[in-house]
């Protein structure tokens, strides 16, 4: 911004502020009506106890321009609830529009003269709630499930500051469900035995329930399409990552939060936004978490000279650099070692072209007429070794091609489309509703296999819970 305009926008600020302020003095001096008060917490009518009335699901209007209002619902401690929320609002000033997931809200210029928001760590537009007048504030957004650690009134605002509402506009309407009924009382201990009937030594300790829920979290990466044209597309691998998102975020699938699941297609998967999906935004998720990292597009070393430099390929990554333009392997390996705290990491990766990709290997292919095979699987596989928890599942060996088409549900590569139809319940064996890792993978074998005709065989890599379930 030019000075001279930079200097005009801040007398225009102060002259806005010094106009606010004189209209106080004047409400005070000449006995103008004040504005009305807006009160701290809003309760329309008695809160209900749902987890005693049955899975009745209760919904409020959340005003933006509002503080805190009841959602309608009292919660009991040790009880898990659903938020869920949908529609629009405006902080106000320069504030962008939002909904209950507070993207694209922050600005530059969004509240820069006045106290931080509720809770500084997330964007002023984000939903936020609180258990009593007293309770501590926590992020809901589009969609969370919590088990109550108090009992009392479930309240519902913005992420605005405290007594800075009145411009607002718009509402979001939230829902609260049971997601499951409170535990039954526990039967009276039993008696204690005879003396003569004990037996010798201390009688073991008790298994202790897990204090705390598990949040799930995925980054989701597809690449069809690249800056460099001469770089080759391919057909569906933002499809493939489409789809999973979809799966993911469903009601019906993964039922994870919208806010949790960071999705990047084609122009959006440059290497910046990737390093900061990885290293920032997933920073996010505790130890108890479970995040899913998955990959769709080009891999490959820079050359056929350094086949240990592994790289997967974003979509600015330049066809004679790809050094120092593709997204480095040990990037992702620093990811888990460093910034990724969960325990339980699941790697899903389409990302092997047989050969190489970039101009190297095209002269090596002309002077040599063949390559040594594409080691990215390896490498993908070598990202199980930083510890355990990590379960790496490959679409492909280095000497095979990863094949797509339009006959895989309507255009997918056949490991994603497979993945998808275990993960909707055909990985199903025992019938138990829940598809595990254990399940999944020989499904996922299996069917490659057999649809290749052993042209296409998954990897899979790592010490990791078979029991671990993808969706919720």
């Amino acid at each position: 911004m030019p000075a001279a305009s930079l200097r005009r926008w801040l007398i225009l600020t102060l002259l806005g502020a010094l106009a606010l302020t004189g209209t106080a003095v004047a409400q005070d001096t000449f006995g103008l009506p004040p504005k009305p008060e807006i009160p701290d917490h809003v309760e329309k009518e008695p809160p209900k106890d749902i987890a005693e009335a049955g899975a009745e699901t209760v919904t409020t209007t959340v005003q933006a321009r509002d503080e805190w209002t009841s959602s309608g619902v009292r919660v009991r401690k040790g009880v898990k609830y659903r938020v869920s929320a949908s529609g629009e609002w405006h902080m106000g000033g320069f504030c962008g529009r939002s909904g209950p997931s507070g993207t694209g809200s922050n600005s530059p210029l969004c509240f820069s003269f006045i106290p931080p928001f509720i809770l500084p760590q997330h964007q002023v537009g984000t939903l936020i709630g609180k258990i009593d007048k007293d309770g501590r504030p926590f992020p809901v957004g589009e969609l969370l499930e919590f088990e109550a650690d108090r009992d009392g009134t479930l309240f519902l605002r913005s992420n605005d500051p405290k007594g800075l509402t009145q411009d607002n506009s718009g509402y979001v309407t939230a829902r609260v469900a049971l997601v499951a009924p409170p535990a039954p009382p526990a039967p009276p201990p039993a008696a204690a035995p005879p003396a003569s009937a004990r037996q010798n030594g201390p009688a073991p300790a008790p298994p202790q329930p897990f204090a705390g829920s598990t949040q799930h979290w995925a980054v989701v990466i597809g690449v069809s399409d690249y800056a460099d044209s001469r770089i080759p597309k391919l057909r569906y691998a933002a499809n493939d990552a489409q789809a999973l998102h979809d799966w993911l975020v469903s009601p019906q699938g993964g039922r994870y939060a919208p806010s949790r699941v960071k999705l990047l297609l084609n122009r959006n998967a440059t290497a910046a936004a990737i390093k900061e999906a990885l290293y920032t935004w997933l920073r996010q998720a505790i130890e108890e978490d479970i995040v899913v990292i998955y990959f769709a597009g080009h891999g490959s070393p820079d050359s056929p000279d350094t086949p240990q430099n592994l790289y997967l390929l974003p979509h600015d990554t330049r066809y004679d650099a790809i050094a120092s333009t593709g997204f480095p392997m040990w990037d992702v390996e620093t990811a888990l070692k460093r910034f990724i705290k969960a325990k339980r990491v699941v790697v899903l990766a389409d990302a092997c072209h047989s050969g190489g990709v970039g101009a190297t290997f095209d002269m090596a292919r002309r002077a040599l007429g063949d390559v040594q095979p594409n080691r990215i699987s390896t490498g993908l596989q070598n990202l199980a070794t930083v510890g355990e928890g990590i379960a790496v599942i490959s679409a492909s060996d280095d000497r095979q091609l990863s094949a797509e088409s339009a006959k895989f549900g309507g255009g997918h590569g056949v490991f994603t489309h497979y993945l998808l139809e275990g993960l909707k319940g055909q990985a199903d064996y025992n019938k138990d509703s829940r598809v595990t890792l254990g399940e999944l993978i020989p499904f996922l074998s299996e069917h490659v296999r057999r649809e290749t005709l052993n042209a296409q065989s998954p990897t899979v890599a790592g010490r990791f819970d078979p029991a671990l379930s993808l969706g919720r």
